[in-house]
């Protein structure tokens, strides 16, 4: 896919979320497997743009971890560890399940779920695919560590989705998985305001199995494409 030629009215921040919104949609999509060579100048003719919102792109991208960078040299598309991943998501349903049970315990935190639900109540429409909204999923799960009065859960959870984050955002480039997550999570909210530890517990364990086996299965193929 290519961009439209930019204008030189076009802001260059708006050049630089195009760059990182096409890249990061190809390495999800193993378009660009693990392991692609990708350099400035190569970016900047496949999208049509210059050289400065691309290289913004790569740097943003280096940070959210897609990409690894090879000094004084390129770009990589970074690989998947597909062991320590099921012992990330392990780790993080036994961390949300606690989660649930603290929250129940202690009584939830009602603005701070209702304001989450003013969010996840409803998918939006028409669903396009937007791998971004990875930080709405992250910002959901990091809100509820938090609601859990927890000084430990919330610092070890976030450390586990920034780690998971690259593959986390494979649910959110297929439609259906959209969709899902904006239900599962509503539902959770739901059963967190209704203090029913034991469902919101259930429902959350679920609700990350679910995704592990979506985002395991999406990463398989696209290392049987390559």
């Amino acid at each position: 896919m290519q961009f439209a030629i930019s204008t030189p009215a076009e802001p260059a921040a708006t050049r630089t979320e195009q760059a990182v919104d096409e890249l990061r949609l190809e390495i999800l999509r193993s378009v660009l497997p693990p392991g692609t060579r990708i350099t400035e100048e190569g970016l900047a003719t496949r999208y049509s743009l210059n050289r400065t919102p691309v290289r913004e792109a790569l740097r943003l991208l280096t940070r959210e971890s897609p990409l690894v960078r090879v000094p004084r040299a390129h770009y990589e598309v970074a690989a998947v560890n597909l062991d320590e991943m099921e012992d990330l998501y392990t780790m993080r349903v036994a961390l949300e399940a606690r989660v649930a049970a603290r929250i129940a315990a202690r009584g939830a935190d009602a603005p701070a779920l209702r304001e989450l639900i003013e969010f996840w109540g409803s998918p939006p429409a028409p669903i396009v695919p937007d791998a971004s909204l990875v930080f709405a999923d992250e910002h959901f799960h990091e809100t509820l560590a938090a609601a859990s009065g927890s000084t430990v859960l919330q610092p070890l959870l976030r450390n586990i989705t920034h780690r998971l984050h690259v593959l986390s955002m494979r649910d959110f480039v297929d439609p259906q998985r959209i969709v899902r997550t904006y239900e599962q999570h509503a539902a959770i909210l739901h059963a967190l305001l209704d203090a029913d530890g034991r469902l919101a517990a259930s429902l959350l364990r679920a609700h990350i199995w679910q995704s592990y086996v979506f985002v395991r299965a999406s990463t398989h193929r696209g290392a049987s494409a390559e």
